[in-house]
């Protein structure tokens, strides 16, 4: 064999694995979508069609699962050398050369080629591949086709819920002898109308089942067919209305109505004999219409817009509803001023662009003119989008949340100079002396040889934040916040630097003082500015002028100097704030003084008297039928006339209860009245019906009150005898 057939042979074999495991996915896929179309056929019963499709789809869903699933054990060449290397030993573990370009192999490798060549088999290379994959695959189809097959085979013994279709007997409450000259009451035919409110947009139906699935405000009609005249029909809807069936035509009855919530009912009917019979319990359940769901992609529900910015805002959104929308607006309200002099402006806008992708899904678009709606500097836009539907005769509305848009004020930005430079405005709240200290020693760590820059900034900022706090504390002691930015001002760099000249001496600077006080006008002293004890201000003013080096050599890029007087302000602000503690004497009212030798047993105790409190615990219990009717389900053999009442009541309580959940409690109902029917005509006893029945009446009571009681001790002999021999011995 030469080299091309050989790798021509590896090729082969990897597109045969390859066809195998995708032949074991289709395999597995096939035996899933059998089992999906066999258990909807036993259980929901779709038309052939749906239930093929359904069959389809599960195929396809199935496959490309497996084919995610196993998406990393992917087959190639090599992986099949390696297992020929395992399963076949003639090969040398060599098989790997034969991917191998000659060119590149050395003179060893093309030795050892030529003696795989000749030991290789291409009929027993192709027998060696792996089969467990493709075996488990129709194990599993075999699996799969053997329990539809069972399924189908055992279907017929399961209770089904579509046997209303052509008879349905009911159940008598007639004499236990059940001596009846007519043969027994029961329904030949049922059809069912539904026509669901045309708004909906959906046609009217027709179906042979009792059981309904409905649209809300859909209208029901019920066509019977029996064996016999009825004296009366009666239609119950969830206990709370009844309907009363009119014959129209020989043998047929028929009743109508509109139903707006999920319930259940039942029917009762009377022949001339005078029995009277009902039916199982049938559940309705309404599909409700739900209002428009709204989906606000832009704007963000908050958006600030700066006065340089544009002054349009793109709203995009898209209203959904499960049947159809009429409309979709936009409500804003413009507020204007501030304070008491707010005022409110509330327009509807509508969408220039809504797409109609269809009649349950509308993409709606809109660009706010900011200048358009008469939005000036400093006011606010609130807007939400709000959607109707078709509903009728009252439409629902949905509304989004509240979007805002706030204008910006230039005329309240304020910016703070220092040294010449504009910097950002201070914050509402100033920093503690304690985070000051953080910042810097954050700073000093983080300090590095390529972040010059940005050290500097870092630490300048500091140092704002140091002559905030300084200046906010140096309003307690009278002075003007002025003063500190102006001295800021005078040092920009590592040193203070003097004009040019001769220096100025003590003589000079009283001088100027001196001509300065001659125009100056005091508004008033520091010292008497405020009320602070002497020895409080003296600290804090040490604390200003630790505040003041430290401002000094952050400004000046120097933290590692500026730390210890930070320290240091600090702790004489913490022993500021132990100093300013004051205490106030408490002051108020002093009663005289009571005598208390005249006044001590002195009192006319005529109109004190004792008063006994006695409550009433008994109460009317809850639900008092069902607790007569629970001992009667364990004597049901010895049940008469009476028992059978107590037992209806019971059944009335039940069905109340059921009308707020319909599902959970509607196999009891149906399970009592075959009880009540074993009763009457002592035949079937249904002991799984007697579990149901008495489980719903148990969830249906509501616990137990505690009820107050006397405490009780046990009397034992050997008590009394212990209390014997101790008055015995005294």
């Amino acid at each position: 064999m030469t080299s091309e057939k050989a790798k021509q042979l590896l090729d082969s074999l990897t597109q045969q694995w390859r066809r195998k495991i995708y032949a074991g996915y289709v395999m597995r896929a096939s035996g899933m979508s059998l089992l999906v179309m066999v258990a909807l056929f036993l259980v929901v019963k779709p038309s052939w069609p749906s239930n093929i499709l359904i069959a389809g789809l599960t195929f396809i869903a199935s496959l490309l699962v497996l084919i995610f699933l196993n998406r990393k054990e992917t087959i190639e060449a090599a992986l099949i050398a390696r297992h020929l290397n395992r399963v076949l030993p003639q090969l040398e573990e060599s098989s790997e050369l034969l991917l191998k370009p000659e060119i590149e192999s050395t003179v060893l490798e093309n030795l050892q080629r030529r003696r795989l060549l000749a030991a290789l088999n291409e009929q027993q290379a192709r027998s060696s591949l792996p089969r467990h994959a493709l075996r488990s695959s129709w194990t599993f189809l075999g699996v799969a086709a053997g329990l539809s097959l069972l399924l189908f085979i055992i279907a017929p013994e399961f209770p089904s819920k579509e046997k209303t279709a052509s008879v349905i007997l009911l159940q008598s409450n007639h004499a236990a002898n059940g001596q009846t000259k007519n043969p027994p009451l029961q329904i030949e035919t049922v059809q069912i109308e539904i026509s669901p409110p045309e708004y909906k947009g959906k046609p009217r139906r027709t179906q042979d089942k009792l059981e309904l699935n409905i649209e809300e405000g859909a209208q029901i009609f019920w066509q019977f067919s029996v064996n016999q005249s009825l004296a009366s029909g009666l239609l119950i809807l969830s206990e709370t209305d009844t309907l009363v069936m009119q014959s129209t035509a020989a043998l047929r009855y028929a009743a109508q109505t509109r139903i707006h919530e999920s319930g259940f009912y039942y029917l009762i009917l009377h022949d001339f004999a005078g029995n009277e019979l009902r039916s199982d319990y049938y559940k309705i359940e309404v599909i409700k219409d739900e209002p428009p769901a709204i989906t606000v992609n832009s704007p963000q529900q908050r958006t600030e817009i700066a006065p340089a910015q544009t002054a349009s805002i793109s709203l995009q959104a898209l209203a959904e509803d499960d049947y159809a929308l009429t409309d979709a607006k936009i409500i804003a309200t413009l507020a204007r001023g501030s304070g008491e002099a707010v005022k409110f402006r509330e327009e509807t806008l509508t969408f220039s662009s809504m797409q109609k992708v269809s009649s349950q899904r509308w993409d709606l678009h809109e660009v706010l003119d900011l200048k358009k709606l008469g939005m000036a500097p400093g006011d606010e836009l609130y807007f939400f989008v709000e959607a109707l539907d078709n509903r009728r005769p009252q439409n629902q509305r949905r509304r989004s949340e509240i979007f805002f848009i706030n204008l910006k004020d230039p005329a309240r930005v304020e910016v703070a100079v220092s040294a010449g430079l504009a910097i950002n405005p201070l914050p509402e709240y100033f920093r503690s002396q304690r985070q000051i200290i953080i910042d810097t020693e954050k700073l000093i760590k983080e300090k590095g040889p390529n972040s010059a820059t940005d050290f500097k900034n870092r630490s300048n900022n500091i140092g704002i934040d140091q002559q905030a706090l300084r200046l906010r504390y140096g309003e307690f002691l009278g002075e003007e916040s002025n003063s500190g930015i102006n001295r800021n001002v005078e040092y920009g760099g590592e040193e203070e630097h003097e004009k040019p000249g001769r220096p100025r001496t003590e003589k000079d600077n009283a001088t100027i003082m001196s001509v300065v006080e001659q125009f100056m006008h005091a508004h008033d002293a520091e010292e008497n500015a405020t009320k602070l004890a002497r020895s409080v201000k003296d600290m804090l003013r040490a604390a200003l002028a630790e505040m003041w080096d430290a401002e000094l050599h952050l400004r000046t890029h120097r933290p590692e100097i500026a730390l210890p007087y930070e320290y240091r302000a600090l702790k004489l602000l913490k022993e500021v704030q132990q100093h300013s503690r004051i205490y106030v004497q408490r002051v108020g009212f002093e009663p005289t003084p009571i005598k208390i030798a005249e006044k001590r047993l002195s009192g006319d105790l005529a109109k004190i008297f004792h008063r006994r409190a006695q409550k009433d615990f008994s109460e009317n219990p809850t639900l008092p039928n069902v607790r007569q009717a629970l001992p009667l389900l364990r004597k049901l053999e010895a049940a008469n006339a009476h028992d059978i009442k107590i037992l209806e009541r019971a059944g009335q309580d039940l069905a109340r209860v059921a009308i707020e959940q319909p599902g959970r409690h509607l196999k009891a109902l149906q399970d009592l009245r075959a009880l009540i029917t074993y009763i009457n005509e002592k035949k079937d006893f249904c002991r799984d019906c007697l579990l149901t029945v008495e489980q719903a009446f148990w969830n249906i009571l509501p616990p137990e009150k505690p009820m107050p009681a006397r405490q009780t001790t046990s009397d034992l002999g050997l008590s009394r005898l212990y209390f014997k021999k101790m008055g015995a011995t005294r």
